[in-house]
């Protein structure tokens, strides 16, 4: 018998994803979309789902609200609250609808712990309904740049509340995990079976989709391609940014550069996929290397795509091998670890994608990390 569980996540079905997308005047921060939906399939391959999905909504949005809908996916049901850009009617309603939808006989709740909205919603239905909580962290709240001080620390007191941990490296545990409830760390969650689209780009190029901000690295890797300078060569950038004339200046008289936007999970695997190189530009930082992992990185392992990223010491701990290092984020380093993956023979790029698969999936598939979860984690909680 399947046991059901309760997640709440501003992540979406894939279908609804795509509609949400076509809505916005101006892209939106859009980085939890496919890991909490990836993870909330891994957690469906052998409990029942139900997922409360709290969609954000600003004045960049083309609506001033989106209606409740539920769309049922095999065993997850996708529960869309009403939202509204007026907060006042947003709060007013929210838990109220939550209660309505959701199933009360769930055993356990969880949640994403970077959005205070989720946090808190989360918590007092876990304490109404008497249920466990279990924190998704993905990063530290300190890392958020655009976060008040106020919200961040909102967020800390709530999410070191709660009775269990999903986190993304030890660092994270330690700072979430002070009462030392059980806990478990994974280095992200990749699908074994994936539907690619047709080419899109045609001839040779290289791909980075992810966050195009400049503490990520976007502009270096910008830098190092115009000083390859091969004509036959192009550069495609997808993901969320938010000073676009920052990017347009940047990117301004070079017709190989290529900025889509932020695309839909499907088209950003097939634009990968289709690549002859993916790069991860993101520097060396250890305020962020401590609480983040680059996942950008292991998706694109597991892809199968020959990856360029800088090192990383949390990353090299598992994919030493797989990978084409770049010294650090700096543009001359990025330059030759571009041409070093550039100049790789068939043979060797064939031995090295496969290694790096294997390993990713070793450690990120869905059937593992829903086994990993099981046995470190909700085995625990149950008896916490």
């Amino acid at each position: 018998m399947k046991n059901k569980y309760i997640y709440f996540t501003s992540a979406m079905d894939e279908k609804s994803f795509e509609d949400y997308l076509k809505d916005w005047r101006v892209s939106p921060n859009l980085s939890n979309q496919n890991f909490h939906n990836k993870l909330i399939h891994s957690l469906a391959l052998s409990h029942d789902i139900d997922v409360i999905s709290i969609r954000s909504i600003n004045k960049n949005f083309k609506h001033k609200s989106l209606e409740a809908k539920i769309v049922k996916e095999d065993n997850i049901f996708w529960k869309y609250t009403y939202v509204t850009t007026n907060k006042i009617k947003k709060y007013l309603k929210l838990f109220k609808w939550i209660k309505q939808i959701s199933m009360h006989d769930s055993e356990i709740v969880f949640v994403d712990v970077l959005n205070l909205s989720l946090l808190k919603n989360a918590t007092k239905y876990a304490k109404k309904y008497k249920k466990k909580i279990i924190g998704v962290v993905t990063d530290s709240p300190n890392n958020i740049s655009f976060l008040t001080k106020r919200y961040r620390k909102a967020l800390l007191k709530y999410g070191q509340l709660l009775d269990g941990y999903i986190v993304m490296t030890d660092r994270l545990g330690d700072l979430y995990n002070i009462k030392n409830k059980p806990i478990t760390k994974i280095d992200g969650v990749s699908e074994l079976k994936v539907e690619y689209l047709p080419k899109e780009i045609e001839g040779r190029y290289i791909y980075f989709g992810g966050s195009l901000m400049p503490e990520y690295g976007v502009y270096n890797l910008i830098e190092a391609f115009k000083k390859i300078n091969d004509p036959t060569l192009k550069l495609v950038l997808c993901g969320h940014h938010v000073d676009m004339k920052q990017l347009h200046k940047a990117i301004k008289n070079c017709p190989n550069i290529i900025y889509k936007g932020p695309v839909a999970y499907k088209e950003n695997l097939s634009l990968e996929k289709h690549s002859i190189l993916a790069v991860n530009p993101r520097p060396i930082n250890d305020k962020i290397d401590d609480y983040s992992i680059p996942s950008k990185t292991i998706e694109f392992l597991a892809n199968g795509v020959l990856t360029v990223t800088v090192n990383n010491i949390l990353l090299k701990d598992h994919y030493g091998p797989c990978i084409v290092w770049a010294e650090t984020g700096e543009v001359d380093d990025l330059v030759d670890a571009i041409n070093k993956a550039l100049s790789m023979t068939k043979i060797e790029r064939e031995m090295i994608t496969l290694l790096g698969k294997n390993k990713a999936m070793q450690y990120t598939s869905q059937e593992n990390v829903n086994k990993q979860i099981d046995s470190e984690l909700l085995s625990k909680i149950s008896l916490d």
